[in-house]
C-alpha cells in the first residue's frame, strides 16, 4: 500500500458497494422503461416479460445483499473502533448548521468532519430507506393477489416515485459529493480500492486524519 494512502474501508465493504452499483444501475435501466412505458426500449431489451423478470431478479439480489450487509456491519465493521460509527448524533446537527453558516459567509471554513460526516450518514441511511421502500412495495407488486387494490396502488406509487428519487439522488447528490468534494473535481478511487490518499483524508475528514497521523506517526503528506 502506498505510504501516502490509508485503508479507509475493508475489502468486504468495497465488494458490497461494487455489487450495489451494478444491481442499482441495472434496476434503473430495466425499471425506468417499465415506469414510463418506453416500449421501444423494452423491445430492444428482449420484451416486456424478459425485462420484468430481470428486474425482479435484480430486486431480489439487492434485498439479499441488504440483509448480508446488515449482518456484516452489525457484527464487524460499522462501530468497531470508531466511536459513534454511522449512527446520527447531535454532532451532525451542529456540523450541518456550521456548514450553513459557512455557505452564508458567517464561518471562515467548513465544519471539521470526523470519520463519518452527516453527508456520509445521509447517503448511508438513505440507501437503507430506499431498499426498505423498494423491497416492500416491490414484493406487493410481485404478489398482488395477497393484497387489496388500495395497497397495490399505494405500492405502485411508492415504488416508482422512490425509484425516480433514488436515481436523482445517486447520480446528482451522491456522485457530486464523492467526486467533487470541497469544490475539487477528481475521481475518488476509494470506492475501487478502499484506500484514500492522506491529502484527501486531511481535506475531507480532518479529525480522522489527525488521529491517524498521531497514532501511526505517518507525518504530513508531501
Amino acid at each position: 500500500m502506498n505510504s501516502r494512502e490509508v485503508q479507509r474501508f475493508p475489502p468486504g465493504f468495497v465488494w458490497q458497494h461494487g455489487l450495489l452499483i451494478v444491481t442499482f444501475t441495472l434496476l434503473a435501466v430495466t425499471g425506468m422503461p417499465l415506469k414510463w412505458h418506453w416500449w421501444g426500449v423494452i423491445r430492444v431489451m428482449g420484451g416486456y416479460e424478459v425485462v420484468r423478470w430481470v428486474h425482479r431478479f435484480l430486486g431480489a439480489v439487492m434485498l439479499a445483499q441488504g440483509v448480508v450487509h446488515v449482518l456484516h456491519a452489525a457484527t464487524r465493521q460499522v462501530r468497531a473502533g470508531h466511536p459513534g460509527g454511522l449512527w446520527p448524533s447531535l454532532r451532525d446537527v451542529r456540523d450541518l448548521l456550521h456548514d450553513v453558516r459557512f455557505l452564508l459567509g458567517r464561518e471562515p471554513e467548513r465544519a471539521r468532519y470526523p470519520r463519518y460526516s452527516y453527508i456520509n450518514k445521509f447517503d448511508y441511511w438513505g440507501a437503507f430507506w430506499g431498499v426498505a421502500i423498494m423491497a416492500g412495495s416491490g414484493l406487493v407488486l410481485w404478489f398482488p393477489r395477497s393484497f387489496s387494490d388500495t395497497v397495490i396502488q399505494m405500492s405502485h406509487i411508492a415504488h416508482t416515485d422512490e425509484a425516480l428519487l433514488a436515481v436523482i439522488a445517486i447520480f446528482i447528490w451522491h456522485l457530486y459529493h464523492v467526486h467533487t468534494s470541497h469544490g475539487r473535481p477528481r475521481l475518488n478511487r476509494v470506492w475501487l480500492t478502499g484506500r484514500i490518499p492522506l491529502e484527501d483524508l486531511r481535506r475531507e475528514h480532518p479529525e480522522e486524519y489527525e488521529q491517524i497521523v498521531r497514532n501511526s506517526h505517518l507525518g504530513e503528506p508531501g
